[in-house]
């Protein structure tokens, strides 16, 4: 799925940049298309995943960045991500990983 979104030009984030966010990109490596990690924590923002280097964005840095699909990490936050991506008049496609 990765592959068809990065090939069809779209752009991909994660939201999420604990344990699982970080697992997850380091297994997809470097050759992955996802640059920006989202994540609310603003001590993390700024800064970038250990090996593979995506950038921790906050949720802010969507309204200019446009995201065409959202990596959920968390289901559980699907609704609450949804709605912060509505207040900001965003309806990228999220994909619960």
């Amino acid at each position: 799925t990765l592959r068809e979104l990065s090939a069809a030009g779209k752009r991909v984030v994660v939201w999420g940049g604990g344990s699982k966010g970080v697992t997850f990109l380091n297994i997809l490596r470097a050759d992955s298309p996802i640059e920006f990690v989202v994540d609310i924590n603003p001590r993390k923002q700024g800064k970038f995943i250990p090996v593979t280097g995506q950038k921790y964005v906050s949720p802010e840095f969507l309204r200019g960045y446009q995201p065409d699909a959202v990596l959920v990490m968390n289901p559980i936050y699907t609704d609450e991500i949804a709605a912060t991506l509505a207040q900001m008049g965003l309806s990228p496609t999220l994909m619960q990983v």
